[in-house]
């Protein structure tokens, strides 16, 4: 592909506005929630952290968005115009992985409910390496289980219901 062929990606234009709008709608609706501290979280504690983290991800994405990396191939260069197949795959993937994590957390556990919804999201994308999506799946699935029920003390289900 030559650069004069090149076509820039211009969703960033949209996406990092829509990230600061949200986040800080968000904050506006926690406002009122007690924030705490850092030992001892109130209620507006986890939502204002997340709302701001929401406003400077959509500000770096402006900052740093439309720098394209060379693509593989022909097939993954940004396109302004989109397949509706590939567009229904990829929120049918990303809608079905969260729906399979939620059936699956309670009966399975954590670890084997992150690890279906990691190896179910990687169909969004094409071609994607069935050895890159395992070990991303078991890494977040032992991120997942290390952090949530193990360090912050969340009472999510680690281990299977015929184990427990």
């Amino acid at each position: 592909m030559t650069a004069e062929n090149h076509q820039t990606d211009t969703t960033h234009r949209q996406l990092g506005p829509f990230c600061i709008v949200v986040g800080a709608a968000a904050l506006w609706i926690a406002r009122d929630y007690e924030t705490g501290t850092f030992v001892a979280m109130g209620p507006g504690f986890f939502p204002k952290t997340v709302s701001m983290l929401l406003i400077a991800l959509g500000a770096f994405i402006l900052l740093v968005g439309g720098r394209d990396l060379p693509p593989d191939d022909e097939q993954d260069a940004p396109v302004h115009g989109h397949n509706i197949a590939d567009v229904l795959r990829v929120i049918g993937c990303i809608t079905g992985s969260i729906i399979i994590f939620g059936l699956t957390l309670k009966p399975f556990g954590l670890p084997i409910a992150s690890f279906l919804m990691v190896v179910l999201a990687s169909f969004a994308r094409k071609r994607a390496s069935i050895t890159q999506t395992l070990a991303a799946a078991v890494a977040l699935a032992v991120f997942a289980t290390l952090l949530f029920p193990l360090a912050l003390g969340l009472q999510i289900p680690v281990l299977p219901e015929f184990v427990r």
